[in-house]
């Protein structure tokens, strides 16, 4: 089970073959964390869709794809992804959105019939270990059959972490299901699909406060009891309002290090934001890495 993005980045040299492709890698910001994933083995290579024009010298182990728009290269990364010739696929300087219908296209992208979710792993500030976060990058406003994919998303990317059965809280604003806060029910909801096998690998529990969901004390005190109460390793928000708040907390406030990857894809995808330094964009690129790897076995 791995505890942290050291841990984590060391598990990704380890595992070989693996190509990054970064559609209109034309910021230094871009640029840069390839450079850098080659450099330190997170990725054997990197291929970049960029106007060639554009770029100067590349180190060894950057190929430079030609692509006159954001749109051709984000179509152009898909399709080599689709073909098996890179493996993760990272946002460059492009809209999110722009990748992302590239991901999507019914005719050449990487549907594989579940949703797309993203999902945050930050290392815990609360305790030891690795703590996710979903969706806060990609569904808005998710309902019950949403939410069971992004459940299932988030817990194939903890088991590929080495987490057996990873602990999912379904977060809400109390501990018990009232029609006043809808995504109670929907959480009840979410519950018993998970009873009833429509989600396999983890253990599903909600909803739960935050507070109850990672605090062993405050889930005593409340006596909330349950597998996930107090221990969670997955917290699945109500809505991407939620999801971003909370996503942004770990950074700005809790200062400690995140990563993230979109699931649901054929590759793992990865949308980091303009303000993502190089640091976060390793881990993700990281976690990429070792996503790709499980999927693969």
């Amino acid at each position: 089970m791995l505890k942290d993005y050291g841990e984590l980045r060391e598990r990704a040299k380890g595992v070989r073959g693996k190509v990054l492709a970064v559609p209109w890698a034309t910021d230094d910001y871009s640029l840069g964390a390839v450079v850098k994933a080659v450099g330190l083995g997170l990725v054997d290579r990197a291929v970049i869709y960029v106007p060639a024009s554009e770029v100067g010298e590349v180190p060894e182990g950057v190929e430079v794809v030609e692509a006159s728009s954001p749109e051709e290269a984000a179509e152009l990364a898909v399709k080599d992804a689709a073909a098996g010739r890179v493996h993760i696929v990272m946002k460059g300087f492009l809209k999110t959105g722009v990748l992302l219908k590239a991901v999507l296209n019914r005719d050449w992208g990487l549907r594989t019939g579940r949703i797309l979710s993203d999902i945050l792993i930050a290392e815990n500030p609360a305790g030891e270990g690795l703590v996710g976060m979903t969706d806060g990058g990609v569904n808005v406003l998710p309902g019950v059959e949403e939410k069971v994919q992004i459940v299932q998303n988030a817990i194939d990317v903890f088991r590929s972490l080495g987490y057996d059965r990873p602990r999912v809280a379904l977060l809400s604003a109390v501990e018990y299901v009232t029609e006043k806060i809808p995504s109670t029910v929907e959480a009840a909801e979410v519950v018993e699909r998970y009873r009833r096998g429509e989600i396999v690998g983890g253990v599903v529990e909600g909803p739960l406060a935050l507070d109850v969901a990672v605090s062993e004390v405050a889930a005593r005190r409340k006596g909330v009891k349950g597998e996930v109460a107090g221990r969670a390793d997955i917290l699945v928000v109500p809505n991407i309002e939620a999801g971003n708040i909370l996503g942004k907390a770990y950074t700005y406030y809790a200062k400690v290090p995140v990563g993230h990857v979109i699931m649901g894809a054929k590759v793992p995808v990865l949308i980091p934001s303009r303000n993502e330094g190089d640091e976060d964009r390793l881990n993700s690129i990281a976690l990429g890495v070792i996503v790709s790897a499980s999927k693969a076995g």
